[in-house]
């Protein structure tokens, strides 16, 4: 993490999750935005490993020379990640996702198409993705495709979970066996839940005893 970058999750299990995650205290009367510049938004792509230290200097040259591009990259992947948080967070519900967001969505897929290409590392052959020369795509067309993969696997979609916190609203694929997974971190709101219930049998001791 360079200097300046938000402190980011990572704790969905999938890219198109992590990056709705990219607010704190979602469902909170004052959620906390980590994406507040461009500069912010390429920090997330590079933590995420869509992008390299070298081809994130490139990103923000360009945005230094023209800053009104950041600005509407910004504005463009917000919007996406708000889309991507409804659409999840209804199918977390067992709802049917929204018909405007899943447009959103599917007009970014469009706009960032995938091309295989077979390479060779380290003696072996393995099928990689590239999109688009386009920033737009650099920078979001692995989160759409991401969203995509999940979206199109049921045994996927019926794994994902928003966190019980009240205010949290970070979504995660719940991975265990049983299936019982409530909380994004057990260090974050887990910890914190399991605070409340002991201060509240405490009280609940005490008003019995007095």
């Amino acid at each position: 993490m360079e200097n300046g970058d938000p402190a980011f999750g990572w704790v969905g299990g999938a890219l198109c999750l992590d990056f709705a995650n990219t607010v704190g205290n979602h469902r909170s009367r004052d959620p906390r935005e980590k994406l507040r510049s461009f500069e912010h938004l390429v920090g997330w792509c590079r933590q995420a490993n869509i992008l390299n230290k070298e081809e994130s200097k490139e990103m923000l040259h360009r945005n230094a020379t023209v800053p009104a591009q950041g600005e509407r990259l910004l504005h463009m992947a917000v919007d996406f990640r708000e889309a991507l948080f409804r659409t999840f967070s209804e199918i977390s519900q067992q709802h049917q996702a929204p018909k405007c967001d899943l447009e959103i969505i599917n007009d970014f897929l469009a706009r960032m198409p995938i091309t295989l290409q077979i390479e060779s590392r380290n003696q072996s052959l393995v099928c990689a993705m590239t999109g688009s020369v386009l920033d737009e795509a650099r920078l979001l067309g692995p989160v759409a495709w991401s969203a995509a993969e999940v979206l199109g696997a049921p045994e996927k979609l019926s794994r994902i979970r928003e966190c019980a916190g009240p205010d949290c609203g970070w979504l995660f694929l719940d991975l265990t066996k049983n299936h019982s997974r409530r909380w994004c971190d057990m260090d974050d709101c887990g910890s914190r839940a399991k605070a409340k219930r002991y201060y509240r049998r405490k009280c609940e001791k005490e008003s019995q005893s007095g």
